[in-house]
C-alpha cells in the first residue's frame, strides 16, 4: 500500500504530459469496465458514455425489471464520471499549470532555440553583458539564454532590478544548470547558438577547471562542419591562460574560442579604454605605483608593462617604473617573478624595505640590457612615512609622471587609502584609480569635492565599455590580418579566416598589440587618421616602429617565450625549431639587431593604426 501511495504521489507531482496521460488512461479504463458491466442491465455503451460524461443525465424514472440494481449502477457510473472527469481533471490541470509555473521559476523548463545568445554563468559581468546585448544592434530580437548554477529566482530578481527594463527582460530565458554537464549544454541548444559566453559564477573555488570542462564539452557538441561559432571564455588565473594558450588548435570543431583573463579585462578598461595614465615627455619617466599585490594588481602591472612604451631616450633607457607597495610583499613578489621568470631575467628590479639597503637585480649579462621597464617591490603600506614621502617626491618632480592605483581585495580598504593620500598628491592632479567590486557611491560623492577630482573607479562596480569583448577581439583580428596579408601564403580571404586559424597565444599577442595603440597615439601626438600617420617623418616612423617592437618583446616574454643569449641570436637557421619546440624567440633582442624584414612587421602595424581602430 505504501509503495502504491508513493507511486501515486510521484505521478501527481510530476505533472505536465505524464500526469495527463495517466489521467486519460484511468478515465478510459474505467469507462471500458463500466461499459462491459452495463450489458448486465441492457445499457448500451452510448448510454453508459452519456451518464459517464454528464452525470446530470441520471434517469429519474426507474426502468422495469431490476430497478434498484439499475439505479445503483447508474449512480456508480455518474459518480465515476464526477470523480474522474471533473474532480481529478480539474486537479490534474491545476497541477500541470502549477508545475509548469514552478519549473519556469526554477529555470527547469527547456525550449528549442536557434540563433540565440548563450551565457553560461551568472557572475558579476552578467548585467553589463546584458546591457550591451540590449544596446547592440547586432543582437536585436535575439533570444538570450542565461544558464546558471545559482538560484534562478534570486538571480533573475537581482538582474531584472539592475536592468530596469521589463521589455528587454522578457527576452531573457533563464536555465538552472551546470555548465560542465554535457546534457545541460545540449538542452540549452548550444550547437544552435549564434555566440557563447562562458563566464562562470562568482566565488567559485574551481572556476577555471569548470570552465575548461565546459569548453571541452562545447567543442564536442559543436564538432563537424558549419559556420564558425564564437565562444568567449573568461579565466581567473593567468596560469590557466598560459597552459591553454599553447595547446594545439582544435580543427575538429567549428567553435572559435577566445580566452581572456577576467582581471586583465578589468585592467584594460582603465589603462587602455581611458586616458588615465599620463604620458612622459622627453627627459621624463612614468611611475606607476600599485597598492597591493592581489590578482587585480598583478593584472594592472602586466597590462601596463605591455602598453607603456615611449620614444627612445638615451639618457633614460627605462622610461617606465612599475612599483608594487604592500606589507610583507616578498613572498608574493617572488611568486610573481617566478611566474614571469623570462621577463625578469631581462629586467631591472629591486626589493625595497624601509631602513635597509636596497636589493637590486640587473639583467643577465648573457642577454644584454634592452628592456625599457623597471620594477620595484616595496615592503610597506601607503600610509607609512616612507611611501608618503616617496609619493610626495614623485608628485613634486616635474620630470616624473605619477599614477597611483589601489588594488587591495577590500573595497573599504581601497576607499580609505585612496582618500587619505598626502594632500599635495591631489593638488598636483595626480591620477588615482580605485578598484571596487560592488558599488562606487562613496567615491562618486568624493569626486564632487574639488580635492578628489582626479580619483576614478575601475573594476566590477563600473559598467564595462566593451562588456561583450567584441571591440577587443575585432582590433586584434585586424592586427593579425595585416600580418597574414603580408606574410602568409596563401593569403586569407577575410579577417575571420585569418583569425580562426590562430592559436590562442597568437590571438592574445595580436590583441595586446591593438591595446597599445591608444598610448602610442598619445605619446606621438597622433590622431587615428591616415593623414596623421602619413605625416610622420621617417625618423618618427622608425621610432614608432621601435616602440612597437619593445612592446612586442614584453608581451612575448609574458606569454612564456625566452630570449636567446647574445652570441646565438645572429644564427637564424634554427628560428622555427627554437620558437616552436623550445619557446626561444630570436627576435627578443634590441631593435637595432633586427633585420629589415622583421622590423618591417612593426612598421606594418603602426602605419595601419587607422585601419585597426576604425
Amino acid at each position: 500500500m505504501n509503495s502504491l501511495k508513493r507511486r501515486i504521489d510521484r505521478i501527481l507531482s510530476e505533472g505536465e504530459g505524464k500526469q495527463l496521460a495517466w489521467l486519460a488512461g484511468i478515465a478510459l479504463a474505467l469507462f471500458l469496465v463500466l461499459a462491459l458491466l452495463g450489458g448486465l442491465w441492457a445499457l448500451g455503451w452510448t448510454e453508459v458514455l452519456n451518464l459517464y460524461l454528464d452525470p446530470g443525465g441520471f434517469p429519474l424514472e426507474a426502468r422495469k425489471g431490476s430497478q434498484g440494481a439499475l439505479n445503483i449502477f447508474s449512480i456508480v457510473i455518474s459518480f465515476g464520471g464526477v470523480l474522474v472527469l471533473n474532480a481529478l481533471t480539474v486537479s490534474a490541470f491545476s497541477n500541470v499549470f502549477d508545475n509548469i509555473s514552478e519549473k519556469y521559476r526554477r529555470g527547469e523548463r527547456r525550449y528549442k532555440l536557434r540563433d540565440h545568445v548563450l551565457i553560461l554563468g551568472g557572475g558579476q559581468h552578467l548585467v553589463d553583458m546584458l546591457l550591451a546585448l540590449r544596446d547592440g544592434s547586432d543582437f536585436d530580437g535575439k533570444d538570450i539564454v542565461v544558464m546558471t548554477s545559482a538560484d534562478v529566482e534570486t538571480l533573475r530578481g537581482e538582474v531584472e532590478t539592475a536592468l530596469g527594463d521589463p521589455r528587454f527582460s522578457s527576452r531573457i530565458i533563464w536555465y538552472r544548470g551546470e555548465r560542465d554537464n554535457r546534457e545541460q549544454l545540449e538542452s540549452a541548444c548550444a550547437a544552435a547558438a549564434s555566440i557563447i559566453y562562458v563566464i562562470g559564477e562568482d566565488g567559485e573555488r574551481v572556476h577555471d577547471s569548470v570552465s575548461v570542462a565546459a569548453l571541452d564539452y562545447l567543442r564536442d557538441i559543436c564538432a563537424g562542419e558549419g559556420p564558425a561559432l564564437p565562444c568567449y571564455v573568461t579565466l581567473d588565473m593567468h596560469t590557466s591562460l598560459d597552459v591553454l594558450s599553447y595547446l594545439p588548435k582544435d580543427t575538429s570543431s567549428r567553435l572559435q574560442v577566445e580566452l581572456l583573463n577576467t582581471n586583465d579585462y578589468l585592467a584594460e578598461q582603465i589603462l587602455v579604454g581611458s586616458p588615465f595614465l599620463p604620458v612622459p615627455g622627453a627627459g621624463e619617466t612614468l611611475h606607476i605605483v600599485i597598492a597591493g599585490m592581489t590578482s587585480i594588481a598583478r593584472s594592472i602591472a602586466t597590462v601596463a608593462a605591455q602598453i607603456c612604451h615611449f620614444p627612445a631616450d638615451p639618457a633614460l633607457p627605462r622610461k617606465t617604473v612599475i612599483s608594487f607597495v604592500g606589507d610583507n610583499i616578498r613572498e608574493e613578489a617572488d611568486i610573481f617573478i617566478a611566474n614571469h621568470r623570462n621577463l625578469f631575467e631581462l629586467s631591472h628590479y629591486s626589493f625595497i624595505v624601509p631602513g635597509t639597503p636596497v636589493e637590486d637585480h640587473a639583467p643577465d649579462k648573457a642577454f644584454g640590457d634592452f628592456l625599457d621597464i623597471e620594477w620595484r617591490f616595496i615592503d610597506s603600506h601607503t600610509s607609512s612615512p616612507f611611501v608618503r614621502d616617496m609619493l610626495l617626491d614623485l608628485a613634486g618632480d616635474p620630470s616624473k609622471k605619477l599614477a597611483v592605483l589601489f588594488c587591495y581585495d577590500s573595497d573599504d580598504a581601497n576607499i580609505s587609502a585612496s582618500l587619505h593620500l598626502p594632500v599635495e598628491v591631489y593638488e598636483a592632479g595626480i591620477p588615482v584609480a580605485v578598484y571596487q567590486r560592488s558599488r562606487d557611491e562613496i567615491l562618486r560623492k568624493a569626486a564632487i569635492c574639488g580635492q578628489f577630482n582626479s580619483v576614478t573607479v575601475f573594476g566590477e562596480a563600473l559598467e564595462g565599455t566593451d562588456a561583450l569583448f567584441l571591440n577587443r577581439s575585432l582590433r586584434g583580428k585586424r592586427v593579425n590580418y595585416l600580418y597574414a596579408l603580408q606574410y602568409n601564403d596563401p593569403k586569407p580571404a577575410s579577417e575571420d579566416e585569418a583569425w580562426n586559424g590562430l592559436s590562442h597565444a597568437h590571438k592574445l599577442s595580436s590583441i595586446a598589440s591593438a591595446a597599445s595603440i591608444p598610448m602610442k597615439l598619445r605619446a606621438f601626438g597622433l590622431d587615428p587618421t591616415r593623414e596623421s600617420v602619413a605625416s610622420l617623418s621617417p625618423e618618427a616612423l622608425e621610432s614608432l616602429s621601435e616602440v612597437e617592437h619593445r612592446r612586442w618583446m614584453v608581451s612575448a616574454l609574458l606569454m612564456g617565450y625566452r630570449a636567446m643569449p647574445l652570441p646565438g641570436r645572429s644564427d637564424r637557421s634554427r628560428f622555427k625549431e627554437l620558437k616552436n619546440e623550445k619557446f626561444i624567440h630570436l627576435d627578443i633582442a634590441p631593435y637595432e639587431e633586427l633585420d629589415r624584414h622583421e622590423a618591417g612587421k612593426d612598421t606594418t602595424i603602426v602605419t595601419n593604426i587607422p585601419y585597426i581602430l576604425s
